[in-house]
């Protein structure tokens, strides 16, 4: 089972999806440095998560929390880690 996230979260990624939809209507270079910025954001925020829960965490737990195959989990934690896949 996917681990859930907390509800300061669950509410505003859809509302950071929605401003950003808005903007692109308007603004389409500023919707895309909107994303660019989340882009960032989660690499800066996601890197030592990733590579502690590469450590500590079975390849298959880490796929079920994350609601992805062991693979996909693998590749995210490796990217997110700035690691590779394979080791």
């Amino acid at each position: 089972m996917a681990v859930p996230l907390p509800e300061s979260c669950t509410a505003l990624l859809p509302q950071l999806e929605v401003e950003i939809e808005t903007l692109a209507k308007a603004a389409p270079l500023a919707a895309v440095r909107a994303a660019r910025r989340l882009e960032v954001l989660a690499t800066q925020t996601a890197y030592w998560p990733a590579r502690d829960a590469g450590k500590d965490t079975d390849p298959g737990q880490a796929a079920a929390a994350l609601g992805l195959d062991v693979s996909g989990a693998r590749q995210l934690l490796a990217r997110f880690g700035r690691s590779s896949p394979y080791s």
